[in-house]
């Protein structure tokens, strides 16, 4: 078993526990190699990733292929929503399964779930950058080595050296609701997103000064907020450190907060697509501004409405993703909710790669307090993995007026008084006393596009 859930269960002791015992077992949790801390997989992936570079576009269109059957093949011998189907033999078989949706999923959960591997589940959750939360369940010894060794690839690539101090924007709720704190398990500077405004950014400053930071990662809007305060403050239009490289995800990036982060920070902005499911990751190139999907990470298609494979460049389709090395609960033919639009350089007769020029449905809205503090939902709401998404099948945030919003849930499962006033009180206290006022209203359905897509901001301030 991995160190990392050996210790899994102390998380919570350890960030209550003074700084200067935190500081000490950071340092030494950082020396430890990386196949202790993360296990055998950690290793795996990253060889997986070393052979998958050394491929010509033919031969990773047939091991993406041969990875692809693998891992589906599993499903349908071990998943029971699968039991009605033949082992598949190639991308045409493949092509023959069902689409399945969030909906699909919450509907009959017990069907997907291998419980021959109950010992690895792990019970995770999104609040879906579409207004849609969704729980799941992750392979223990699998899920986590693996994204922590596709990330330390994919930044290495990027820039980032091991070790190395980073302020990190990404809306982590803090104890206390401190406006910054240190994690010395990675070096991290973290601030509080739902904490920068005119009245905090004077110590944020002198600590981010003291800190020295060479890496930033943040979600796009956050960085964006704590970006304008920060310019106001120190009134100029660069960054007073050097920093190296900004890492952004979770959210789109527009053409102009890209811009804009280049100039202001002077340093690489590096972006991705990726979603907390684990399906499926894509690189978006400095250059050409595509974003590129991983096959060894994951499967990627781009259907249209009638659910077939998109085969000509400039339409939009739906992104639909299959992950690899989740045996406890395969996610096969997945509707991610997010659309994508083929670049003109996509290789139609390799599926293994799939290049799209635009991706839509990664939301960037943001409500205010009652002192004008502007708060990302993905910080305050998407980002943060709140218990309560098992209950909730859609929610929507209504916003009049400063510092009180609305939120509408359309029930997964039915909450009770309790859970509600849970969940209210969860919100408010992301942010500072007394400058959010919350009112949780269950709805039977929320209001949506004249298309049927979801809003998952109605912002009426302006």
């Amino acid at each position: 078993m991995a160190l990392e859930d050996v210790l899994y269960p102390f998380l919570n002791l350890y960030h209550r526990s003074p700084f200067w015992f935190k500081h000490f077992v950071g340092y030494f949790y950082r020396i430890i190699p990386n196949q202790i801390k993360y296990g055998k997989f950690y290793n795996e992936y990253a060889n997986r990733i070393i052979r998958f570079q050394k491929l010509n576009k033919a031969e990773t269109q047939q091991e993406t292929e041969k990875l692809l059957i693998k891992n589906v093949n599993q499903a349908i011998n071990n998943i029971e929503f699968y039991k009605n189907y033949k082992a598949i033999k190639s991308i045409d078989d493949f092509q023959n399964l069902p689409i399945i949706t969030k909906d699909v999923i919450n509907s009959n959960r017990s069907l997907f779930l291998n419980n021959k591997k109950q010992s690895y589940f792990l019970k995770a959750n999104t609040g879906g950058s579409s207004g849609t939360p969704f729980t799941f369940y992750i392979h223990k010894g699998k899920t986590r080595p693996k994204e922590k060794a596709h990330f330390d690839w994919y930044w290495g690539n990027n820039g980032y050296q091991k070790g190395k101090p980073i302020l990190m924007i990404r809306g982590k709720s803090l104890k206390n609701n401190k406006a910054f704190e240190y994690n010395s398990l990675d070096n991290k500077l973290i601030l509080n997103c739902n904490l920068i405004n005119e009245a905090t950014i004077h110590k944020i400053n002198k600590k981010i000064s003291s800190f020295k930071p060479e890496f930033i990662h943040a979600y796009p809007s956050s960085l964006s907020i704590f970006t304008k305060v920060y310019k106001a403050y120190v009134n100029s239009n660069k960054f007073a450190l050097n920093v190296n490289t900004v890492y952004l995800g979770s959210e789109g990036l527009s053409d102009i907060d890209l811009n804009n982060f280049k100039l202001f920070y002077n340093a690489n902005i590096v972006n991705w697509y990726g979603h907390s499911e684990c399906l499926a990751h894509a690189g978006r190139d400095a250059q050409t501004g595509n974003f590129e999907f991983h096959s060894f990470y994951g499967y990627v298609e781009l259907l249209d409405e009638n659910d077939n494979v998109i085969t000509s460049t400039n339409k939009i389709g739906k992104i639909i993703a299959t992950g690899f090395d989740n045996e406890v609960m395969p996610l096969v033919r997945y509707d991610t909710g997010d659309f994508g639009e083929i670049s003109d350089v996509n290789e139609f007769q390799n599926s293994a790669i799939v290049i799209l020029k635009n991706i839509e449905g990664r939301d960037k809205s943001v409500i205010y307090l009652k002192d004008g503090t502007e708060v990302s939902l993905t910080s305050l709401i998407f980002g943060e993995h709140h218990k309560e998404f098992e209950f909730i099948k859609e929610i929507q945030i209504i916003q009049n007026k400063l510092g009180e919003i609305f939120v509408h849930i359309v029930q997964l499962k039915e909450m009770s008084e309790k859970e509600i006033k849970g969940f209210k009180k969860s919100l408010q206290n992301k942010v500072a006393v007394n400058t959010l006022d919350v009112t949780i209203k269950v709805v039977e359905k929320i209001k949506k596009t004249p298309r049927g897509k979801h809003i998952l901001l109605l912002q009426n301030l302006k």
